[in-house]
């Protein structure tokens, strides 16, 4: 129980020292963490498909839109493969993100590597992307209609990025450090005095178990991401009973609490599905007051090799 102190006091302390995050954000982050950190699919050694679909600030009504717009919205399908040795994890992330105006699309393929030491494990991942953003200039209400902005035009651009990671995991503790856009994407849509860089983002994301029974676990959570401009971070807590049900809260700094509940179903536990609620508590009046998260996930079959079939040899 010392130890949980001290490493909970440690990252109270480094968030405190962070300096918001520009890649989709997802509530339910603890059951795939693979979306936030690729070198966390070496955590999980199942193989699985994950699904997961979030609206954000429901029934929110934009007013910078020349027609009655949808509220953000992101869905992300994620396939998770392991070797037979558990040593590579390898499979991608889809991602769309839905932002009014702007739609981006990314494709995120993975290649982890877990090496054993002693009790403890370190995975390495590297995770090559591609994106695509389209933006409306349509859509957009202009005060002035000589904005320069002001474009009849639909323009689309795609750009490669790159993102690495690294984790540290045992029985009781996880830590990792994750770095994305690397290269920097910058979306211009064809006007040159428009920036839109997608700037280095940085991530560090712990948990640790605490056995409260034999049947019961609380795994507490910390997840801090920074651009070096702007920072937020969630502190979760969440209680699984019989490695079947589990139920939990969160904070996101500036933004919302956040409810959440899950539950395994069929006698394999293979059928997981949760459901996350936010509440705003801060610039209500900016936002609608709720965001909803559905997370599906299925593990998938591990192959099986036929068992060698053995002769005796005989010496004559």
């Amino acid at each position: 129980m010392r130890r949980f102190y001290i490493f909970f006091l440690f990252f109270t302390g480094i968030y405190s020292l962070s300096s918001a995050q520009q890649n989709p954000y997802f509530s339910t982050y603890f059951v795939n963490p693979g979306i936030v950190n690729s070198s966390l699919n070496s955590y999980n050694s199942k193989n699985s498909v994950s699904f997961v679909y979030r609206n954000q600030w429901s029934n929110y009504t934009p007013s910078n839109l020349s027609s009655s717009g949808k509220a953000p919205s992101t869905g992300i399908l994620s396939l998770n493969l392991n070797n037979r040795e558990k040593s590579f994890s390898y499979g991608f992330n889809l991602i769309s993100d839905n932002l009014g105006p702007k739609e981006t699309f990314i494709l995120s393929p993975y290649l982890s590597y877990r090496k054993k030491i002693k009790n403890s494990y370190v995975s390495l991942s590297m995770s090559p992307n591609y994106k695509t953003a389209t933006m409306d200039f349509n859509s957009l209400v202009f005060v002035d209609p000589s904005d320069p902005f002001n474009l009849a035009l639909k323009d689309t651009q795609s750009r490669p990025d790159l993102s690495l990671g690294i984790s540290y995991f045992s029985n009781l503790l996880l830590l990792s450090v994750g770095l994305e856009n690397l290269t920097q994407p910058s979306f211009d849509f064809g006007i040159n005095d428009l920036v839109n860089k997608d700037l280095i983002s940085y991530s560090i994301f712990a948990k640790y178990n605490i056995e409260l029974n034999r049947y019961t676990k609380l795994e507490p959570f910390v997840l801090i991401r920074s651009d070096l401009k702007a920072y937020t971070f969630d502190i979760s807590g969440v209680i699984t009973h019989q490695d079947r049900m589990n139920f939990g809260l969160s904070y996101r700094f500036n933004e919302a609490l956040v409810g959440f509940l899950g539950y395994s179903f069929l006698k394999t536990r293979k059928l997981y599905v949760g459901y996350s609620f936010d509440y705003v508590v801060h610039n209500v009046n900016a936002k609608a007051p709720t965001s909803h998260e559905l997370v599906i996930r299925y593990d998938l079959p591990t192959p099986q090799l036929k068992k060698p079939i053995r002769t005796p040899r005989f010496i004559y």
